[in-house]
């Protein structure tokens, strides 16, 4: 029998902080712009309140590890990565604070947190909630009740933590492989740090130094090191399918999220690609907005790209030391002092073909890419893994919870 979601979850919208409550360290806010559209919160752009929140307000405010998360504001369906209803949960020991609009799912003892959390994630539930969303073209919303009135056909709980056991193994195993990613690009980096920074590059015994650099290392403007251009600076519409169209916002942990992309138009896309001409090596850097994150192209399929400062060096050595040098901690702080007071973060094309960088020899060029191109090329297959993991647990999950697969 179908029941509300009232009997088996309650759902709260977060604490109205006001304007003068933000902060710039303390204890971190989830807005409905951190619900990302997938298993973890999105914590590029986070916003902070004083720690003495943390004691302050009621516990319901408070997330924590597992605690499901779904934005009561957002698009309608034809803009997926954005629309009113995602879901997603804490996969962190960090404490957050929940703020109004974006909503907390709370589990009675009758209901497996996982199952409900995998339920969200179903798009009959996404629909739904779309579905019961009010408000103007460009922004609609759905309250608590909203959500709490839908109906499903609940298995008892013994199924519920069988189906969700399942699924969990394909998120365990995506979390593992991303906790891998994360060891050996911290490995990759601390090479960088240690040739590069502290300069115990090798030979660094018998080099000489001039001026504070090894002898025979250059200091080069960035277009003389390598192409720099960008993508385009319009908008094409949406469709249904096409070629994806991938911003700032779409790089993460070093790779491109497509699912956070939209598709354009075969047409739009031709005209794009002759600005940007993408190919395996080169570097985006997202220069609107979230500043800084970048990542290596492997262009293994078509897509175009906005608010991307893209970078072209002539080989894969060159493109290795280039990423690390921007992924380094060093030009990260530099390229948050330039976005400073900035009403939108924002790195200027021109600034960065401008910009200077030391550059090594060729031979330790050369040794410097032997060390981490076999790194980048791990972390490139346990990315490819986690993409296949994510298609087979999607492929799996309204078989399992529409209860047209047996367990």
């Amino acid at each position: 029998m179908r029941e509300k979601l009232k009997l088996h979850c309650d759902v709260i919208s977060g604490y109205a902080f006001s304007s003068s409550d933000w902060k710039e360290e303390g204890i971190p806010v989830i807005k409905i712009g951190n619900i990302s559209n997938g298993s973890d919160i999105d914590c590029d752009e986070l916003q902070y309140v004083d720690e003495f929140f943390w004691d302050k307000l009621d516990p319901k405010y408070h997330i924590s590890n597992g605690d499901i998360l779904v934005s009561l504001t957002g698009s309608h369906i034809n803009q997926p990565n954005s629309m009113v209803g995602r879901s997603c949960r804490s996969l962190t020991e960090k404490k957050y604070l929940l703020n109004q609009r974006a909503g907390k799912v709370i589990p009675f003892d009758n209901t497996d947190k996982n199952y409900l959390y995998y339920l969200l994630s179903t798009k009959a539930i996404k629909y739904d909630i779309a579905n019961r969303a009010y408000g103007g073209a460009n922004q609609v919303n759905v309250s608590p009740s909203d959500i709490k009135n839908i109906k499903w056909k609940f298995p008892l709980i013994e199924k519920q933590k069988k189906i969700s056991g399942i699924l969990l193994k394909y998120d365990e195993l995506i979390q593992n492989n991303n906790k891998r990613i994360i060891q050996l690009e911290d490995i990759a980096q601390e090479l960088y740090r240690e040739w590069f920074v502290r300069f115990r590059f090798p030979g660094y015994e018998n080099a000489k130094f001039e001026d504070g650099i090894p002898e025979g290392w250059k200091i080069k403007r960035m277009n003389e090191f390598c192409y720099v251009t960008d993508g385009t600076h319009d908008t094409p519409k949406p469709v249904d399918v096409g070629v994806p169209f991938v911003t700032g916002r779409c790089i993460s942990s070093g790779f491109v999220d497509f699912d956070a992309a939209y598709n354009i138009s075969e047409a739009d896309h031709e005209g794009i690609k002759k600005r940007s001409g993408l190919k395996s090596g080169d570097i985006l850097f997202s220069n609107i907005g979230t500043v800084g994150n970048c990542c290596i192209v492997d262009y293994n399929r078509e897509f175009s790209v906005k608010n991307v400062i893209i970078f072209k060096p002539e080989t894969m050595r060159d493109t290795a030391y280039l990423y690390y040098w921007m992924t380094s901690s060093i030009m990260q702080e530099i390229f948050s002092a330039q976005t400073n007071g900035a009403s939108q973060q924002f790195v200027g094309l021109t600034f960065m073909r401008r910009y200077k960088l030391l550059v090594p020899k060729d031979d330790i060029l050369e040794a410097f890419a032997d060390k981490v191109l076999p790194i980048v090329e791990q972390k490139r297959l346990l990315h490819q893994k986690n993409l296949n993991l994510d298609a087979q647990r999607d492929m799996l999950l309204p078989r399992l919870m529409s209860g047209k697969l047996e367990v």
